[in-house]
């Protein structure tokens, strides 16, 4: 299988170096900075799509500041050069051959060798290869197939009766479903697009942005496939569907016999013709997780379809409630031309058992952070209406609300339990991991730096809860640790508690956080989760979520006052190890944050 170049290889804070760098252009720049790889893959693709030479020249400071530094790059490239005896470079210390290195012209040797390292990184891929029956384009034969038992509960009917309505009926080109997460979007949407689109001859193309959600997505399609059949007799008797990322097919696999195409945004918009070229005359557009639609690569790959198919139809799925209250929101909605298809709200979903019924939890740290954070710094927080980089590193440091962080959980464990602590950045969440192992809590992390197979180890060993080791030991996980990577895509329905230790403004992450624990009783999950949302002092600004305005819709978040700056520098992304490994004794008390 050809090999595919990913940006989520890379380290958080080269990938954010890039995107701040005022050598990129504005449309490649992403409204929120969140600490999410693959949330700013879309955008690096807009960039660029692989590494060439002109990227090397356009952003030969991000690359030796924030890339090279890392692994072993400086090493390998200080040996190739010494052999050649280029420039007087020397092996010797990573800052030695850096300072080299930067004092260097940038002729073409140099722009080999720095692209040459990148490019290694890029198509790397690791020696754990997941299980999956979709690398290749997979035929199904509908009538020697039977669909796999559902029972669909009545809002999900609902939904499915309000989306034949919108584009059977009504002919309707573009809208979006709003089910809250572990409500079933996907079975539901599933079960429409192949009983009622797929089975009038449409075409589906399934965007999503991570391997996981592409697998996930392919299996729920798989076991209901024979649908096709049972919404129209005469449909064709096979029912071929493909799946494009870095672990599935190319694009290159896509053809005009595909009645399903379920890819990543990465491996698809490289070269839309692949996906533009064999389209059938009717074709229906599916962004799941629809915020991402107006990334650069999204948008690429449904305006090309639409160039070759202007009828092409776009669904757009997510948990997130809809509010029309920032200029992001109204960006994405206009691109679903302002329809809203079905709704059902969490609050019915919680009576009826699908969610879970959330316990809102408020723990005061009792830590005034606008004291420790100057004049300046505050005003970059107003406008942005999110923290700034240099705040959250800030708070991630300071020990005494880490201490009640780690202490809500020890003095509570019985009552907590299984649990996820949506941390504020690497640093912090190698120290929460650190110190609650230190307390004697099973807990671990799963980071951006990890591998793949690192992290879906760990993730493994959180959803068993009887996880034996090779040994037979017992090995399973009580507190799971990690920044954004669980926000999206991940079905571990047993939590049983949510720490919220990062003041947010957005509606859509807090939801995605909120949402990993709300799996209930009628889907396998827990009758109740506890949300506990650690609040610090902030004399002036008072803008943050509560989780009771997404749980119980308290109102309306008001407008940002200006629109969002981007952030002066890219986070601090080191390994996990040293992270672990620094000392914790430094009191941060009255440290302020300058620019």
């Amino acid at each position: 299988m050809k090999r595919q170049f990913n940006w989520s290889r890379f380290p958080l804070r080269f990938l954010k170096a890039v995107l701040v760098s005022d050598k990129t252009s504005p449309k490649c720049v992403p409204y929120n900075f969140y600490d999410d790889v693959d949330y700013l893959c879309p955008y690096m693709d807009a960039v660029a799509e692989y590494p060439d030479d002109h990227f090397v020249r356009q952003y030969r400071r991000e690359i030796e500041d924030y890339f090279l530094p890392e692994d072993n790059h400086l090493t390998y490239i200080a040996e190739y050069l010494a052999k050649k005896n280029y420039g007087g470079v020397q092996t010797g210390e990573p800052e030695e051959i850096l300072f080299q290195l930067r004092k260097q012209r940038l002729t073409s040797t140099l722009i080999d060798v720095y692209r040459n390292e990148i490019l290694k990184v890029g198509f790397d891929t690791e020696d754990w290869e997941p299980y999956t029956d979709f690398t290749r384009p997979l035929t199904i034969d509908l009538l020697a197939s039977a669909a796999h038992d559902v029972s669909l509960y009545p809002y999900q009917q609902e939904a499915i009766t309000a989306l034949k309505q919108f584009f059977i009926d009504g002919n309707k080109q573009s809208g979006i479903l709003v089910m809250p997460t572990g409500s079933g979007k996907t079975i539901t949407s599933s079960y429409f697009l192949l009983r009622e689109m797929a089975a009038q001859g449409y075409e589906i193309i399934w965007l999503a942005h991570r391997f996981m959600l592409v697998e996930q997505a392919a299996s729920v399609f798989y076991k209901l496939a024979p649908l096709v059949k049972e919404g129209n007799n005469e449909a064709p008797d096979n029912f071929t569907m493909t799946c494009v990322s870095g672990k599935h097919a190319t694009s290159q696999a896509l053809s005009k016999k595909d009645d399903l195409v379920i890819g990543t945004v990465q491996s698809l918009c490289r070269k839309t013709k692949y996906i533009t070229k064999p389209l059938k005359d009717k074709v229906i557009i599916v962004v799941d997780e629809a915020h991402h639609t107006i990334a650069p690569s999204y948008r690429r790959i449904i305006d090309d379809i639409r160039k070759k198919r202007p009828a092409a139809k776009l669904l757009g799925l997510t948990a997130t409630p809809v509010k029309y209250t920032d200029k992001e929101t109204e960006k994405l909605m206009g691109y679903f031309e302002n329809n809203i298809i079905y709704s059902v709200p969490m609050s019915k979903l919680i009576a009826d058992g699908t969610l879970a019924k959330p316990i809102n939890i408020r723990r005061e740290t009792n830590v005034d952070i606008e004291a420790r954070i100057d004049e300046e710094e505050m005003k970059r927080i107003r406008r942005r209406g999110e923290l700034t980089e240099d705040t959250i590193a800030l708070i991630a440091k300071t020990n005494e609300r880490n201490d009640v962080i780690v202490d809500e959980y020890v003095n509570n464990q019985a009552k907590y339990g299984k649990t996820i602590i949506f941390a504020l950045n690497g640093y912090h969440c190698g120290v929460l991991t650190d110190a609650l192992q230190k307390k004697g809590i099973k807990c671990d992390y799963v980071y951006t730096w990890n591998s793949d197979a690192d992290n879906q180890e760990v993730i493994r060993r959180f959803r068993d809860n009887e996880h034996k080791d090779k040994d037979g030991n017992d090995d399973h996980i009580d507190v799971l640790v990690n920044i954004n990577i669980l926000t999206e895509g991940s079905d571990i329905p047993d939590i049983q508690t949510v720490f919220l230790t990062r003041p947010t403004g957005s509606d859509t992450l807090l939801m995605q956080m909120i949402g990993r624990g709300m799996r209930g009783i009628g889907c396998g999950g827990t009758e109740t989760v506890n949300i506990v949302d650690f609040c610090d002092k902030w004399s002036s600004f008072t803008r943050w979520l509560n989780p009771k305005f997404l749980l119980e819709g308290e109102g309306e978040l008001p407008p940002p006052e200006t629109e969002p700056t981007r952030p002066a520098s890219p986070p601090n992304l080191i390994p996990m190890e040293l992270i672990i490994a620094v000392m914790k004794g430094i009191s941060y008390s009255g440290l302020k944050v300058t620019a």
